[in-house]
C-alpha cells in the first residue's frame, strides 16, 4: 500500500489585497462544512444641530468563510495570540507596580 504524497504548497503575499477593518463580529455559524463569519464595522454620523443624539450605523465589512481546520487553525492561533497578550499585559502591570515602588523608596531616602 502507497502512501498518497503530501503536496508541497508554497506561500505567495500578494500585497495588492486591501487590510479590511471591523470593529464588530455580527455573526458566526457553523453551517455543517464551514464556518461563516460576517464582520461589521460603526460609522458614526456627524451630530445634527441642536440634537444632542449620538447615531451611527452599523455596516457589514466583510464575510469570511473557512472550512473547519482552518477555523480550527484561526481558534487555535487566537487563543495563542490572547495568551501572549494577557502574559505582555500581566508583565506591564507589574513593571509599572515595580517602577512606582522604586520611586517611592528614592523619594523616602
Amino acid at each position: 500500500m502507497s502512501k498518497a504524497a503530501t503536496p508541497k504548497i508554497q506561500y505567495v503575499d500578494v500585497p495588492s489585497i486591501s487590510e479590511t477593518y471591523a470593529d464588530n463580529i455580527r455573526g458566526m455559524m457553523f453551517d455543517g462544512q464551514s464556518v461563516r463569519l460576517e464582520l461589521c464595522v460603526t460609522r458614526m454620523e456627524e451630530p445634527a444641530n441642536g440634537c444632542p443624539e449620538i447615531t451611527g450605523k452599523r455596516q457589514t465589512a466583510c464575510r469570511v468563510v473557512l472550512p473547519l481546520n482552518a477555523a480550527l487553525e484561526l481558534s487555535t492561533k487566537l487563543g495563542r495570540l490572547m495568551s501572549t497578550l494577557a502574559k505582555r499585559n500581566a508583565e506591564a502591570k507589574a513593571q509599572l507596580g515595580l517602577a512606582k515602588s522604586v520611586k517611592a523608596e528614592a523619594k523616602a531616602a
